[in-house]
């Protein structure tokens, strides 16, 4: 059995999604906590997401859309049997007061810059706007869909591609012929997603909310829209293909700067506050050009 390996093999347990190593009531913990061992729950967003709060606190969010609703289902143990609870979206801290902000980590050998349209589009090579929603609901799909209908009317040469239900390969391929990303319209913060596709140095729109702004670098280089701005938005970045290639270039080095996978990594191990080989924490520091020792960056964030 994993569990009975994994305890006597593991100082740091970095569990994610409100689940452990066992199902509900998460027999493992007392174990856990028992011998020692280092605990981080790290929540994602419907797994710790109030519905109720957030609809009464918001009057657009995740939430507002959601038919599945699949925080119902969530289960996540007391957060107090834990050392440290992180979140992956600023949205998610007040949910989890006292929870640290860890970006997601992202490989730049795997998700390089693409290589950028150089011919003028036409109904015959139109723009190609991907979306790739793991709820549509969530994401907002229906207001882009409807907003790409209005700019194919308007005579606009556009068109969506929804990446549903693929590898993570299979949507590294799909990028390679996009002009344009739309992560989300609803939530007010971005995804991993938007992380790779910016990587990718794709111009991606993303609603962040207004009072969330403060948790990112002021110089986010996304576009930000939402349901009733999603048009406009669109169209202006359609007539203005010459912004295509600088909100490309500031994205690549937004993710080289806060989401190399190495700096997380670093982050990550300095939040644990266990003792790292020095030799480790060299090749730490020297992965990440600037950084002056993942203990401040963890400060700074």
């Amino acid at each position: 059995m994993f569990a009975l390996g994994a305890f006597r093999r593991y100082d740091v347990f970095h569990l994610y999604f409100g689940n452990t190593l066992l199902p509900h009531p998460y027999p493992d913990l007392p174990v856990l906590r028992s011998l020692g061992k280092r605990i981080v729950f790290h929540f994602c967003g419907c797994d710790i997401r109030q519905r109720e709060y957030t609809l009464d606190k918001y009057s657009l969010s995740a939430c507002t859309d959601c038919i599945l609703q699949p925080c119902k289902h969530a289960r996540h143990p007391d957060l107090s049997a834990c050392d440290i609870v992180s979140v992956s979206s600023p949205d998610l801290l007040e949910f989890a007061p006292g929870a640290q902000l860890l970006p997601g980590p992202i490989d730049l050998e795997k998700w390089r810059p693409k290589v950028l349209r150089r011919e003028p589009p036409s109904h015959s090579d139109p723009v190609r706007i991907i979306h790739a929603p793991t709820d549509r609901d969530i994401k907002g799909t229906k207001y882009l869909l409807a907003a790409a209908e209005r700019l194919k009317s308007a005579g606009y040469p556009v068109e969506v591609t929804l990446l549903e239900g693929l590898s993570h390969d299979q949507i590294h391929v799909l990028s390679e012929q996009a002009d344009i990303v739309v992560d989300q319209l609803m939530l007010g913060v971005h995804g991993m997603f938007a992380v790779e596709m910016m990587a990718r140095g794709l111009p991606v729109i993303c609603r962040i909310r207004e009072d969330l702004r403060r948790f990112y670098p002021p110089d986010l280089p996304l576009i930000t829209a939402e349901p009733g701005s999603i048009y406009d938005v669109l169209e202006s970045l359609l007539t203005q293909p010459e912004r295509w290639a600088d909100l490309g270039r500031r994205g690549i080095e937004y993710v080289r700067r806060e989401h190399e996978m190495h700096r997380v990594g670093a982050l990550s191990l300095s939040l644990y506050n266990v003792h790292v080989d020095t030799s480790i924490k060299s090749t730490l520091h020297d992965a990440v050009p600037g950084s002056n020792g993942f203990e401040s960056e963890l400060r700074q964030n």
